[in-house]
C-alpha cells in the first residue's frame, strides 16, 4: 500500500456500515463515549484529581444502562447471526473475536502492569493471572469481553441443544439476576447472572425491532424528547436510592437503553453527526486500547503541568481514548498485526452448519 492510502486508511473516519444497521453503530459510539468518560473519571480521582459534583453525578447518570445496552444489542442479532453461520461457527467466531482477545490482552495487561507497578494505580504480582479466569472484573475494562463470550456462549447452548424459547430465556434470566449474590467475588459466573437477562430481552425483542412499523415509532424525535424528563427523573431516582431492588434497578436500565436506541435511530434517519458511527463500529477495539492511551496521556498532561483544567483533560483524554484507539487498531493492520485482536480458528462451510432460531 503506497504512503498516501496508508495515511487515509489509518486516518479516515468515514462511515463503514450500511445504512440498513447504521443505528446499531451509532447506540454503541454513544455508549462507548459513556464508558470512557467513566474509565477517565476514575483514573482522574485515583491521581488525587478533584472532579467537581456535576462531573461525579453526569458519570452516575450514564452508568447504569451503558452495559447492559451492549448486551441487548448483541442479543438483537443473535438468530440472525446463527441462521447466517450456524452454531458452530457462531461459537467459533465468538472465540476468535472475544475469548481469544480476551485471554491475549489480559496476560499483556498484567504483565504490563506487574513491570511498571510503581506507575500504575492497580497494584498487581504473579497471583493475578489466575484472575484472569475467575474474577475477569479485576482485568479493568477487559472483564466485558469475558462476560460477552460467557452470555453469548450460554446462551447458544440453552437455545440450540435444550431449544429454550426467547420468552423462557428472560424468564432464566431474571431468576439469574435474583441469584447473583450466590457467585460470590467469582465474577466469572455473576457477571454471566447480571447481563444474560439483557441478551435474552433483545433476542425476544429481535422480530419488532426490525419492524418497518416499531423503527418508525423509534424514530420519532417527539417521542424520543418526551422520554427525556422521564429519563431524568429515573435517574435522579436511582442516585437518591442505592439500595433499590436488583430488578428495578434492571428495569430502569432498560429505559436509559431505549432512549439511547432511540437517539440512535434518529441520528441514523437524518445522517447527523456520523463520526458517532465510526465510534461505534469500532467500539470493541477501543475497549481493547483506549485505557493505555488514555493512562500515557494522562501522566504527560499531569506530570507537566501544561493543564490544569479537569474539564478540558477530561474531553482530551476522552477523544484521544477514542480516536487513539481507532487509529492504533488501523496501525496494527496495516501492518499486519491482526493476530492481537482476531483468534486464529477457522470456521466451516457455513451451507452444512445454518439453522433457524426463533
Amino acid at each position: 500500500m503506497k504512503l498516501k492510502a496508508a495515511i487515509n486508511y489509518i486516518f479516515s473516519f468515514r462511515p463503514q456500515t450500511s445504512r440498513r444497521y447504521a443505528w446499531v453503530d451509532y447506540a454503541k459510539g454513544i455508549a462507548i463515549i459513556f464508558v470512557l468518560y467513566r474509565h477517565v473519571i476514575y483514573g482522574l480521582l485515583y491521581t488525587g484529581a478533584n472532579i467537581n459534583q456535576l462531573m461525579m453525578e453526569a458519570n452516575e447518570m450514564l452508568y447504569g444502562f451503558r452495559m447492559p445496552l451492549f448486551f441487548f444489542l448483541s442479543g438483537l442479532f443473535f438468530a440472525s447471526s446463527v441462521k447466517k453461520r450456524g452454531p458452530r461457527n457462531l461459537l467459533i467466531s465468538k472465540i476468535n473475536t472475544l475469548l481469544y482477545p480476551y485471554l491475549l490482552w489480559c496476560i499483556i495487561q498484567v504483565t504490563l502492569q506487574i513491570l511498571f507497578t510503581d506507575y500504575t494505580n492497580h497494584k498487581l504480582t504473579a497471583d493475578n493471572y489466575i484472575d484472569i479466569l475467575i474474577h475477569p472484573r479485576s482485568m479493568l475494562q477487559l472483564w466485558y469481553l469475558a462476560a460477552l463470550f460467557n452470555v453469548s456462549a450460554l446462551y447458544l447452548f440453552t437455545s440450540v441443544v435444550l431449544k429454550l424459547h426467547p420468552a423462557i430465556q428472560v424468564a432464566l434470566g431474571l431468576v439469574m439476576l435474583g441469584m447473583k449474590s450466590y457467585a460470590g467475588d467469582i465474577s466469572t459466573i455473576s457477571d454471566v447472572m447480571i447481563y444474560y437477562v439483557y441478551f435474552a430481552l433483545g433476542h425476544l425483542s429481535a422480530p419488532y425491532f426490525f419492524s418497518e412499523n416499531v423503527q418508525q415509532q423509534l424514530t420519532s424525535p417527539w417521542k424520543a424528547l418526551a422520554l427525556v424528563p422521564v429519563f431524568l427523573l429515573v435517574q435522579y431516582y436511582c442516585m437518591s436510592h442505592q439500595d433499590m431492588s436488583i430488578y428495578l434497578f434492571s428495569l430502569l436500565a432498560t429505559l436509559g437503553g431505549l432512549l439511547v436506541i432511540m437517539i440512535a435511530f434518529i441520528l441514523a434517519k437524518y445522517e447527523k453527526l456520523k463520526l458517532l458511527q465510526v465510534i461505534g463500529h469500532y467500539s470493541l477495539y477501543i475497549y481493547l486500547l483506549h485505557l493505555g492511551i488514555i493512562f500515557l496521556l494522562r501522566v504527560a498532561i499531569l506530570k507537566t503541568g501544561i493543564l490544569t483544567n479537569i474539564p478540558v483533560i477530561t474531553v482530551i483524554l476522552v477523544l484521544a481514548g477514542l480516536f487513539g484507539s481507532i487509529i492504533l487498531y488501523r496501525f496494527c493492520m496495516l501492518v499486519r498485526l491482526n493476530f492481537l485482536f482476531t483468534g486464529p480458528f477457522k470456521e466451516r462451510d457455513t451451507a452444512k452448519n445454518a439453522i433457524g432460531i426463533s
